[in-house]
């Protein structure tokens, strides 16, 4: 443990663990936040929980999002001070850091929060293995030698039986101008680290427009709805270029 000069005493497994995970996030709900830490194995009492919470709210670690209406629990997202003390204890990204201009802006917000929904969804279903979340996969980016095409929202890594999978999660709330998408069709072209890249959308006339978009790529791409995703995970129907009557999601993994 360590103390601050404030007297707050930062416990390095709980706490910084909290932080780490609403940075990377970029902003989560009261809820989600302690489901995402229960699953990690970091919190298992909502009591300690929401006690934590607060603490780090009173020392300026974490903030409140105003004006998220319609989302059950408070929206927090780390503060400067938050994401300087996560980097003391070692856990640095290049892409959001202490010294950063712009911390994640409240646009983003409900991207955020369904992201975090589609992560739980994985994790209630016992097929999660692993989640790099934008903000890592970014990082990633900008120091690796072979980095990804794109910042991706995340990769994601599923357990089918005993094997598991890895594949690029993207999640498409609003249509995007036709120059977006042909910067990403050139991305999606040349990407050559990931066999399937799985878009998730936010409703029906999303994922029309993005099957036809994207159906000159040759690579793995299936499309869903976040709901269905979020109800049927894995086993989802997932709409491809080649086959618009859709396959559970798992079939193509293999």
């Amino acid at each position: 443990m360590r103390s601050l000069k404030n007297g707050l005493v930062i416990h390095p497994e709980r706490d910084i663990t909290l932080l780490r995970q609403v940075r990377n996030s970029k902003f989560v709900s009261h809820d989600q936040l302690y489901e995402l830490l229960r699953f990690g194995g970091s919190e298992s009492s909502r009591d300690s929980f929401g006690w934590r919470a607060r603490r780090l709210l009173r020392a300026g670690l974490l903030s409140i999002c105003e004006g998220t209406f319609g989302t059950k629990s408070a929206v927090y997202r780390i503060s400067r001070a938050g994401i300087a003390l996560v980097e003391h204890h070692g856990h640095f990204t290049t892409v959001l850091h202490s010294t950063t201009e712009h911390l994640p802006h409240g646009s983003q917000v409900f991207h955020s929060l369904e992201l975090n929904q589609i992560r739980l969804a994985l994790a209630h279903q016992n097929v999660l293995a692993n989640w790099q979340s934008e903000i890592e996969v970014a990082s990633f980016n900008t120091i690796s030698c072979s980095p990804y095409q794109k910042d991706y929202d995340a990769i994601v890594d599923v357990w089918i039986g005993d094997c598991k999978r890895r594949f690029a999660l993207e999640y498409e709330r609003t249509l995007k101008s036709y120059r977006h998408y042909a910067r990403i069709r050139e991305a999606l072209v040349a990407e050559c680290q990931l066999d399937c890249i799985l878009y998730l959308t936010a409703g029906t006339e999303v994922l029309v427009h993005l099957v036809h978009e994207f159906h000159s790529v040759p690579r793995k791409l299936a499309f869903a709805t976040r709901r269905d995703f979020e109800s049927s995970a894995l086993s989802t129907r997932v709409i491809t270029a080649g086959s618009l009557a859709g396959a559970p999601f798992s079939e193509l993994l293999r």
